[in-house]
């Protein structure tokens, strides 16, 4: 793979105003990783209320909700934007969360960082940025039923990467890095490490929760981020679906659309995808202002998470039809011409 750096378009932006909108702080992240916990532990002893009360029917369905919500604590969004170290000032404080958000979804917080950092770094150029691979019309009928039942393709490529590093090996990679990292690099052996510990981990809290007949958390804890992924799938599908390839313009080969309050805060504010890639020094929380100062160069957004989905699912559909279709998006007059090579 080469290490050449692509010449990505980027909106000019005041230096006043990106210092401003780069600033981390950390009641925000506080605010944001706290509040995620929170659901997770309110749901959990939701859950085990009903369990314990022998409410089945609302038991069931209520563990079936948890799974909607359990998929924005990984890669999707809790992880991704942690691995960016933007959303606390204090260092200690982002590690933390990252590790505690990457545990419970088995996610790789070191593989992960530097995987999203080269998927920046290459963003859809095909045979560099093996993060993100998008063949035309990547779902069908069967990969939208698993989504609402058990994400088997998730599963796979999530946990083929994790038992190949507990192994204390590097292929198959879970992005198909092949491998990532340099035999000598000490990022590998922590890489590895982390697998070690995640894998003794979750073999220890599923032994307690037998021997102390909590057995629904067995399910919530360490097994619920594959199933009922859709809500989370629906995000993902929305920032690069149906777009060209081999183009150095985020604003080509990005979505950016207007989420309404819950989803953008169950997202970490990744509707804002095309201001991300452009600026990703910038938290979060200040990705709308980054918006408002570039919206004059940039497509105008979808607005509101269910249209865009829609727009996603259509793209498919233009895509499965014909292959060569891709998404061309409307500038506005006051827009830069797309940089297409």
């Amino acid at each position: 793979m080469t290490k050449e750096r692509i010449a990505f378009y980027r909106t000019p932006v005041d230096r006043t105003l990106l210092k401003k909108l780069t600033a981390r702080r950390n009641l925000p992240g506080l605010l944001q990783s706290l509040g995620m916990l929170g659901i997770y532990a309110v749901g959990i002893g939701g859950i085990m209320a009903l369990w314990t009360a022998e409410l089945w029917f609302p038991f069931f369905f209520a563990c079936y909700l948890f799974s909607f919500f359990q998929g924005f604590l990984g890669m999707e969004a809790s992880v991704h934007e942690l691995s960016h170290k933007t959303p606390f000032k204090t260092r200690w404080l982002n590690e933390l969360f990252y590790g505690i958000f990457a545990f419970f979804t088995w996610n790789n917080p070191v593989h992960f960082r530097e995987s999203h950092r080269r998927h920046h770094q290459f963003t859809l150029f095909a045979g560099q940025d093996k993060e993100v691979v998008i063949p035309p019309g990547p779902f069908g009928p069967k990969d939208y039923i698993s989504w609402f039942l058990f994400d088997y393709e998730k599963f796979k490529m999530i946990m083929r990467g994790n038992w190949a590093y507990l192994r204390g090996r590097d292929t198959p990679d879970t992005f198909s890095w092949d491998p990532l990292f340099e035999k000598d690099d000490p990022r590998r052996a922590r890489m590895m490490a982390w697998a070690r510990f995640q894998f003794l981990g979750h073999i220890a809290l599923i032994i307690l929760f037998a021997v102390l007949g909590l057995w629904p958390l067995i399910y919530l804890v360490s097994f619920s981020y594959f199933f009922a992924t859709f809500l989370s799938r629906s995000c993902e599908i929305v920032q690069h679906v149906g777009l060209p390839q081999n183009v150095p313009d985020w604003r080509v080969n990005c979505h950016t659309m207007k989420f309404g309050p819950v989803m953008a805060f169950l997202y970490w504010r990744m509707n804002w995808h095309t201001e991300h890639h452009m600026y990703a020094a910038v938290p979060f929380w200040n990705l709308h202002r980054l918006h408002q100062a570039i919206a004059h160069d940039c497509p105008e957004p979808v607005v509101g998470h269910w249209k865009g989905v829609r727009k996603i699912l259509s793209l498919i559909k233009a895509q499965r039809k014909d292959p060569a279709f891709v998404f061309e998006h409307h500038f506005p007059e006051s827009a830069s011409p797309p940089k297409l090579s």
